[in-house]
């Protein structure tokens, strides 16, 4: 089957969601990841009637939407918030975020954990993050949806940062609604190899953020505009046959001229594919 390209619709929070559509289908991508905030999708809006359009855009574009990304950075969602009445609103909206995936037709809803915030014991953390994602997965597979689990960079996040920590969260849940995705900037800004994710989480892993960056920031880049050795980690994605989406997430310095990182990026990938 091989490997696939997805456009990650965030970068276009300037526009509206058509318009990354649009410019998914003109460039040559195979599918869209469909940021979950608002103006464009956030999981409330879906559920008043937006999730129709969102659906018909990806129909009308033939554009399949491979993953939705709900907002989970702490701001107002938390998958790790201490306080109890928070937690529960967090864990409702996660339900929701769910179901909407499931509406629309997206193959995977993605999860991610935010920092936790200074001065927490972190064992006490990591129970709390188990127990919700523990609900959450039970819950997507009683309504037939999958959640992947995004490591997040050392700047961002204490909890799921590497390979281990996705591991520990997979083996610990053991959830076959359960599943890993891989954000190219955490190994690069941890210092590990991408080989430890495919070697510890195998047939898993089904979801990669294609992106770029450099140790010392979360920034996710164009390929080639960072560190990361490319042509090298492509061989290696073909050597383990991956056959997923590579999904090109880009945000901060890309964000006035997203027509351009989309066409680029997408130059960029094919390229690398050809070898």
């Amino acid at each position: 089957m091989g490997m696939k390209i997805a456009l990650f619709t965030g970068g276009f929070s300037k526009y509206p969601i058509e318009r990354a559509f649009e410019a998914a289908a003109n460039y040559g991508y195979d599918g869209v990841e469909i940021g979950g905030f608002r103006p464009h999708a956030y999981a409330p809006d879906l559920k008043r009637g937006g999730a129709a359009k969102i659906k018909k855009l990806s129909e009308d574009y033939g554009l399949p939407i491979v993953s939705y990304v709900p907002e989970n950075t702490g701001s107002p969602y938390s998958l790790v918030f201490e306080d109890k009445r928070l937690n529960q609103d967090s864990l409702d909206y996660f339900k929701l975020t769910l179901e909407m995936a499931k509406e629309i037709d997206s193959t995977y809803c993605m999860f991610a954990c935010n920092h936790p915030g200074f001065g927490r014991n972190k064992e006490d953390v990591k129970k709390l993050f188990i127990e919700n994602l523990t609900i959450l997965s039970e819950y997507a597979e009683s309504i037939g949806q999958t959640i992947i689990l995004e490591p997040v960079t050392p700047y961002e996040g204490t909890i799921i940062t590497t390979s281990d920590d996705v591991y520990w969260a997979l083996s610990t849940i053991n959830s076959p609604a359960l599943k890993a995705m891989l954000d190219l900037a955490c190994p690069h800004t941890v210092g590990e190899p991408v080989a430890n994710y495919f070697e510890k989480l195998g047939k898993d892993l089904v979801h990669i953020h294609f992106v770029d960056s450099t140790a010392d920031s979360e920034d996710h880049l164009i390929p080639g505009d960072g560190t990361i050795d490319f042509p090298r980690l492509v061989n290696y994605l073909y050597e383990v046959g991956y056959d997923g989406h590579l999904s090109l997430e880009l945000f901060s310095r890309y964000e006035n001229e997203p027509f351009y990182a989309a066409q680029r990026g997408q130059q960029v990938i094919s390229e690398l594919l050809r070898r």
